[in-house]
């Protein structure tokens, strides 16, 4: 196991507070009142120029007279004395720092000023540091608030890594509301020093957390990243929420290619290459996050939906459904030991339907028990079951009738759920539960407490099914040894250093593709509307005829492309009309490809990224239907082929409507080999094969082009 600098940041024996006063408003005074709430058992020691005790603890006027060198600082002080209180305690022995404090690069170029200093002194002492423009961070193992917000739970299993400080400081409350219980939380702000992929990396190998939820606003080292969460996913579910990759944020690239790379699409790429469960909203990181931390993976799509209304069962088994699950209907055997005690309206099919059966026994106990027996079913999900919260609010009606007290009526109520959670654990899968009831229910609580999750929506259960199947898949999942890169071909070294100040053409750029084994068509580069008819000629009749020049992107919008000519007067008329275009401009005549599907293959470079590999359909048609997938180069064929596999309209590669098949296998290889291209050559910006034809299910390269 490696040690990381958060090792002693989420665990240290002593602390010191710069900021905190005895005014209990004040940000810095939440912070040390919560950290003496929490329960640490260490040494607090507050800095404070003039007080004499500060939240009941003896202050010290000054880092220099406090009694040792204190294993963390905490700073929530004005930005312009954070670098000279770091150099402070860096003279003092500390080596580990929380900065609060903001007002640094996120304010623009003086705050950019101070965060360039505060990295001086950090590097000068060897010190490690959080922040700054952080809100703290929480164990709730050793244990230790440093955060804004109360500790309400006992510990949990979830680790939290934020670029959002309300994720840590702000929530609480709420996770409290919906018995979501974590391990650490850690709110990582500007991340001057230590970034997300310290955390990811941290928690990676942290035996309190089980499973680990992200909020990422961006990720500065991307090829690291993918490294530590491929590692990390094999053995610990990983759930992130991904903002800011719409395509306002997206950069316009110069080829199809770079147009279809916004940031979304990458991180989509990201994430699926490193086994990264993406989800859309913060709840579902905590909610999807704490489920994968408590509950046993579904190894397997086949879930049992049990309920007492038919609405919810079918919310389910539709979300179920959309999600890629199944809901199988129940073997003979199953239904008839169901039907036994089911009242004759009911359903033993899948869904399980008591049609609003008021008896709890047999939604806890002879279902549950009877479902999770059977063979067929990887996974349980149950709606209904309540007690107290409904006993709550039927009392009144109740009341006159039974002449009973609350608390007696709650009790009549109270159900037994011990069976089930026990036959929960010993079937060794997911069972999740759906309420419309909150903590004042003792059955949702129970449930909370036992490591059951409930929702307060049917949907919501069964989509964390759904990723439970995803995590057991991603588990599971063939991996690529280590990616070796071929050798740089000598004919394209070649190429490369001929290429001059304008780019290359299309001619070009198809010779280096096939300095790697990548297949084009045929064709010929020629000056002057004889030569082109003699290569037509020779390469045989239908032909292409396009203007070949560097830096001319999509060329038919241009009228530079000209297709299916049958004879040497169209070549002529074709050459003719490139030359009004752009006078004097060589051509390319080409064989004419067959075939009736088109696809794209290209990279680009995003800001903070390495080359990023895109797949998807081509033609025309290629940024208007964006089917495309993402995968950071290098990587090795099982990589491509599920990249391959991951675009909505896969299907059309395998035999349709008497098309035969594409050759995966082949097509698998050319997205390495241009990978391996990628990143042999950084001075290539951008690559866009569009589009590729499958002839007979053979991909070859249509047209190509590259930014430089």
């Amino acid at each position: 196991m490696t040690t990381t600098p958060l090792d002693l940041i989420l665990a240290p024996e002593s602390i010191a507070v710069l900021g905190a006063n005895n005014n209990p408003v004040k940000m810095g005074s939440v912070q040390m009142l919560n950290l003496l709430h929490s329960g640490f058992a260490g040494q607090v020691l507050p800095v404070h120029p003039r007080e004499k005790t500060v939240c009941g603890r003896k202050a010290y006027p000054g880092v220099s007279d406090l009694p040792f060198a204190p294993d963390l600082v905490m700073m929530v002080i004005p930005p312009a004395g954070v670098a000279e209180m770091m150099d402070a305690f860096g003279r003092l022995g500390t080596r580990h720092a929380v900065i609060v404090s903001a007002g640094f690069k996120e304010t623009g170029v003086d705050g950019a000023v101070l965060e360039s200093e505060l990295l001086a002194v950090a590097e000068k002492y060897g010190m490690r540091f959080l922040g700054p423009n952080c809100m703290g961070v929480i164990n709730s193992h050793h244990p230790m608030n440093l955060s804004a917000g109360c500790m309400l739970d006992p510990p949990g299993h979830l680790g939290i890594a934020t670029q959002s400080g309300t994720y840590t400081a702000q929530v609480p409350a709420w996770m409290h509301q919906r018995g979501i219980r974590i391990s650490k939380s850690i709110s990582i702000g500007n991340e001057a020093d230590i970034d997300l992929v310290d955390c990811l990396e941290y928690l990676g190998q942290d035996s309190q957390t089980r499973a680990i939820g992200l909020y990422i606003e961006c990720i500065r080292r991307a090829d690291r990243f993918l490294e530590v969460a491929r590692r990390v996913s094999r053995h610990k579910p990983i759930v992130a929420q991904y903002v800011g990759g719409t395509e306002s944020g997206a950069r316009s690239g110069a080829s199809h290619t770079g147009a279809m790379a916004g940031p979304d699409y990458i991180y989509d790429g990201l994430f699926a290459q490193a086994g990264v469960i993406r989800v859309n909203t913060i709840e579902e990181v905590f909610r999807t996050g704490h489920t994968l931390a408590v509950q046993p993976p579904a190894r397997g799509r086949r879930i049992a939906v049990l309920t007492n209304s038919g609405g919810p069962g079918t919310a389910m088994a539709s979300t179920l459904d959309a999600r890629g699950m199944t809901v199988p209907e129940l073997p003979g055997p199953v239904r008839r030991r169901l039907e036994a005690l089911l009242p004759g309206y009911a359903s033993s099919k899948n869904p399980v339907d008591l049609t609003f059966h008021t008896d709890m026994t047999h939604l806890v106990e002879d279902f549950p028990r009877i479902l999770l027996e059977a063979d067929g079913i990887d996974g349980l999900l149950i709606h209904g079951i309540i007690d107290t919260g409904w006993a709550e609010m039927a009392y009144p009606l109740f009341r006159s009738l039974l002449d009973v007290t609350l608390e007696d009526f709650r009790a009549m109520l109270t159900v037994n759920l011990l069976p089930l959670i026990e036959m929960a654990r010993q079937s060794g899968k997911p069972v999740l539960v759906s309420s419309f009831f909150g903590r004042e229910d003792q059955a949702l609580c129970t449930f909370q407490e036992a490591g059951i999750p409930c929702f307060d929506s049917p949907e919501k259960a069964a989509a964390a099914m759904a990723d439970l199947y995803r995590n057991h898949c991603i588990r599971t999942r063939a991996v690529d040894g280590a990616v070796s890169e071929m050798p740089v071909p000598e004919a394209a070294r070649e190429i490369m250093a001929g290429i001059g100040a304008d780019g290359a053409d299309e001619f070009t750029a198809k010779a280096l593709i096939q300095a790697y084994g990548i297949s084009t068509c045929n064709e010929r580069r020629v000056h002057g509307m004889d030569a082109a008819v003699a290569a037509a000629a020779d390469l045989g009749y239908p032909v292409a005829v396009k203007g070949c020049a560097p830096r001319i992107a999509h060329k038919s919008e241009h009228g530079l492309v000209h297709l299916n000519l049958a004879d040497g007067d169209q070549v002529r008329d074709a050459c003719r009309a490139i030359d009004r275009v752009i006078p004097g401009c060589p051509v390319l005549v080409c064989e004419m490809l067959r075939g009736d599907r088109e696809l794209m293959a290209g990279m680009t470079r995003p800001d903070g990224f390495g080359p990023c590999i895109l797949f998807g359909l081509g033609g025309i048609f290629t940024e208007a239907f964006r089917d495309v997938s993402v995968r950071l180069a290098p990587f090795g064929p099982i990589e491509a082929s599920a990249m391959i596999r991951s675009i909505r309209s896969h299907r059309l590669l395998n035999d349709f409507r008497g098309r035969p098949a594409a050759d995966m296998e082949i097509l698998a290889d050319l997205l390495v080999r241009l990978g391996n291209l990628a990143c042999h050559f950084p001075q290539i910006r951008e690559i866009d094969l569009n589009p590729i034809i499958l002839c007979d299910g053979y991909p070859r390269v249509a047209d190509a082009l590259l930014v430089m």
